[in-house]
């Protein structure tokens, strides 16, 4: 029996194909093994969402081939977001998520696979997801935090809604996106907006409540964009999953602010169900300047408007956000109306990344690039405004009578 050694980095998406691949695998006769030197076949399933993932996903090319014992595949987003930097350590087999279906020539068989049929993130995989820093973040504060006493606030969100449990089902939607963000080479990887049929998603949802699921979290690239493609849209499925009885919280990650101010009315309506618990809405920056030159559809004026009037109405449901800094030509102006936000809005949790450079994108022939030391000072203060106005606020610290109890 051959045996095949997976290794997958990056997206919820990417580690869901990779339980693809291995389910393939097996199906055709395969062997999954834990250990690379064990294998005929080694997949590195790579990600290349910026310049952090994509050192990760060569640092581990540069590792797995090493193992002369088995021929190494490369897929993922890497090999057709920067091929060049892959090939000057790699010269092998190598495809995109477009082409998951060479794996059959390697394989050796005319069997279709069955994308997007993975739904459930192992243990083993908590680690490798996007929101891993939070995760150890949160773990860190919970060891330095004694002086304060309400820990169980701390801070401010479950833990397995990030990292995912036994109960959570992810209901992948398509991929590709209707999107041009300046900044953003995925697409060139993605290709087009591809939404899964209504139907599809349904069948799945029920099959995992069949299964005792109780959380569902429906995710793609562009989530707000579902069904563009197939003359219909995000509400009408969100319509057709809250009809179906049962105990259940949904959360809807990657919703573009385009779409939340869009579908407004409507989101506004379903959420007052409870049924919708998190929504992920990440606006980027609080410039209006820079969600120009980043081609963000939107302007902060109406997004804040939304999550204010979400907080308002709703204060139960749990509203992540998200922050690029450092990207070319941002001003100190631009970067305190990001920071403006964080004072005008309250988010259960905020995520802030520097800017890097993805090859053959507009942003990354702009000429007025921020320093390095320059980002990663406004990193700095940004995580400690978000430390403070997310982590902390609900923390009371410990008087005498209390410490002494």
């Amino acid at each position: 029996m051959k045996k095949v050694y997976i290794r997958s980095n990056g997206c919820i998406d990417n580690l869901l194909d990779g339980k693809s691949f291995r389910h393939y695998f097996q199906e055709n006769g395969w062997e999954i093994v834990q250990d690379p030197a064990q294998a005929d076949l080694i997949i590195a399933n790579t990600c290349a969402f910026d310049k952090q993932h994509e050192d990760i996903s060569i640092t581990d090319i540069e590792e797995l081939k090493r193992y002369k014992n088995a021929q190494l595949v490369v897929t993922g987003c890497l090999p057709k977001i920067n091929s060049e930097r892959m090939k000057e350590v790699f010269d092998g087999i190598a495809f995109g998520p477009k082409e998951r279906d060479k794996i059959k020539e390697i394989v050796g068989t005319d069997k279709d696979i069955a994308w997007k049929d993975q739904h459930i993130i192992d243990d083993q995989d908590i680690s490798q997801l996007p929101h891993r820093k939070i995760v150890h973040q949160v773990t860190k504060l919970k060891k330095i935090a004694g002086k304060y006493t309400n820990l169980n606030i701390l801070p401010n969100f479950e833990i397995g809604d990030l990292t995912g449990d036994q109960n959570t089902y992810f209901l992948v939607l398509g991929e590709g996106c209707l999107g041009n963000c300046s900044y953003c080479a995925i697409k060139r990887a993605k290709g087009k907006l591809t939404s899964k049929p209504i139907e599809d998603v349904l069948a799945d949802f029920k099959q995992g409540l069949a299964a005792g699921h109780k959380r569902f979290i429906l995710t793609a690239d562009d989530t707000g964009a579902y069904g563009q493609d197939l003359g219909t849209d995000l509400p009408t499925l969100l319509k057709k999953l809250l009809a179906v009885d049962g105990d259940y919280k949904i959360n809807i990650y990657h919703l573009e602010p385009n779409w939340l101010i869009e579908y407004f009315a409507f989101f506004k309506k379903v959420f007052k169900s409870s049924k919708i618990d998190v929504i992920f809405s990440p606006i980027q920056s609080g410039s209006n300047r820079i969600l120009k030159a980043m081609r963000r559809p939107y302007t902060v004026e109406d997004y804040v408007r939304c999550i204010k009037e979400l907080r308002r109405e709703m204060p139960a449901l749990k509203i992540w956000n998200q922050f690029i800094v450092g990207f070319p030509g941002e001003t100190e102006e631009d970067f305190e109306e990001s920071l403006k936000v964080l004072d005008e809005v309250s988010f259960n949790i905020v995520q802030a990344f520097a800017y890097s450079d993805r090859p053959g994108t507009t942003a990354s022939n702009m000429i007025d690039h921020v320093p390095d030391e320059v980002i990663k000072k406004r990193l700095k203060r940004i995580n400690r405004k978000i430390f403070l106005k997310v982590n902390l606020k609900k923390l009371k610290p410990l008087g005498k009578a209390s410490a002494a109890s």
